[in-house]
């Protein structure tokens, strides 16, 4: 697109509607409000086999058969269930469906709108559960619907399926980078014309015994804390002793600015910028120095067309384990130099625990939401931060005037995702 100088201008990309599932209970606004006061979403594991392998989790307290129906529920596993419930609370308040979930954009047909899904590991929990079937009783019935349940696409295809969404439909498996990968890359689409909508966030539920078990082989786990178990997760921290499970769901719609001021649209931001790079380093653990963070970091910002100096706010992945947190942290002191100290830090991980694939989609509605409204979550836990983190960690909800915001997700396998959030102009 060209300005009356004749400049390539690029296309700006609108938030125009969010949907989350927490470990909080259903919505963004339940989820803003109990982060802004502090609360923390983390408590024993309820269910006592798996706190053997992690004894305190982030989990979703909502019976899901009073939001979708039987069939929907006997033919889907959790994590695309918990996906259902927050795409349709973005959808809603985007303005494109209606109280009965039908799509009301006269202007926008079905083929216009695209699903971009990020998850670690899909329907994990139910092919565990006809795994362990079996093997106690090699007659069992294993469900036809086995395949359709588990394969980590499923949540984007019951999406599209739901609302007869007939664009690209994808799913990123890119590990704790998954959801802020998908919304990079369903910016993509906007901007090639590909897609007029895209529907983008992240589900995950991964409470199941094989998962936590590997987890806490692979010592990524917390496994002690203090006796207050709200407290286990502890970015920054000195006393940091690893990550805290979550789970839930979270949605971005997407689109054009230009469009969305045409239909009227509330409008939450733009996403102003994504990068995405590979540390090349490790199966699990980060380059030490940051290496494909700071990378991802620099790109998402040559993206965004802006300099480290207009950054005014960064939501850190910080998961609360020790190479994590340190290499984050060494990753943001070369990307700021000297004034990083200055710059607020905080990480959400301390109240909802890390959702793994989801935690790039319900970061960046804290993000949004701190655009929105002024206000940056807390960082809970962080009583004594370890000598290299940032100076300026958010410890208690503040408000700060924001007009460009950093978001960072990084995952197993080296994978990073790093996404800017500005205030429309």
């Amino acid at each position: 697109m060209k300005g009356a100088s004749g400049v390539v201008q690029r296309m700006q990309i609108a938030v125009t509607g969010m949907g989350s599932v927490t470990p909080f209970g259903e919505g963004v606004d339940r989820f803003w409000a109990s982060l802004l006061a502090g609360q923390s979403a983390v408590f024993n594991m309820k269910d006592e086999f798996l706190a053997q392998y992690a004894p305190v989790a982030a989990q979703v307290d909502l019976n899901l058969e009073e939001y979708l129906t039987k069939k929907q529920i006997r033919n889907t596993d959790r994590f695309t269930q918990l996906a259902l419930l927050a795409a349709q609370e973005a959808l809603s308040d985007a303005g494109l469906i209606d109280s009965d979930g039908e799509f009301i954009q006269a202007q926008l047909e079905r083929d216009d709108v695209a699903v971009a899904l990020g998850s670690a590991l899909g329907g994990v929990q139910s092919l565990e559960q006809a795994a362990a079937d079996l093997a106690r009783d090699a007659s069992s019935r294993v469900s036809p619907r086995l395949i359709s349940k588990t394969i980590p696409n499923a949540a984007a295809a019951a999406i599209a399926k739901t609302y007869g969404f007939r664009g690209p439909v994808m799913t990123y498996a890119t590990a704790c980078a998954s959801a802020s990968n998908a919304i990079g890359e369903g910016r993509y689409w906007l901007m090639d014309g590909t897609a007029k909508v895209v529907l983008a966030g992240g589900a995950e539920h991964l409470f199941t015994p094989a998962v936590l078990a590997g987890l806490k082989a692979a010592g990524a786990l917390a496994l002690r804390g203090p006796e207050d178990k709200t407290r286990w997760s502890r970015p920054f921290d000195e006393q940091r002793q690893g990550m805290v499970m979550g789970e839930g769901a979270a949605f971005l719609v997407l689109e054009p600015l230009l469009q969305a001021q045409q239909r009227g649209a509330k409008i939450y931001g733009l996403l102003s910028g994504y990068g995405s790079s590979n540390d090349a380093y490790h199966e699990t653990a980060p380059h030490p120095e940051g290496a494909g963070a700071l990378l991802a970091m620099e790109r998402a910002l040559k993206s965004a067309g802006l300099k480290p100096a207009d950054v005014d706010y960064i939501n850190a992945h910080a998961t609360a384990t020790p190479a994590g947190d340190a290499a984050e942290a060494s990753a943001l002191r070369q990307l700021f130099g000297p004034d990083v100290d200055k710059v607020p830090v905080s990480s959400i991980k301390g109240s909802v625990g890390h959702m793994l694939g989801t935690a790039g989609a319900i970061e960046s509605i804290a993000c949004l939401k701190s655009l929105e409204t002024g206000w940056l979550p807390p960082t809970l836990n962080c009583e004594t931060p370890d000598r290299g983190m940032p100076g300026n960690i958010v410890t208690e909800a503040r408000q700060e005037n924001l007009s460009h915001v950093l978001n960072n997700s990084f995952g197993f396998g080296g994978q990073n995702g790093v996404l800017v959030f500005s205030r429309p102009e």
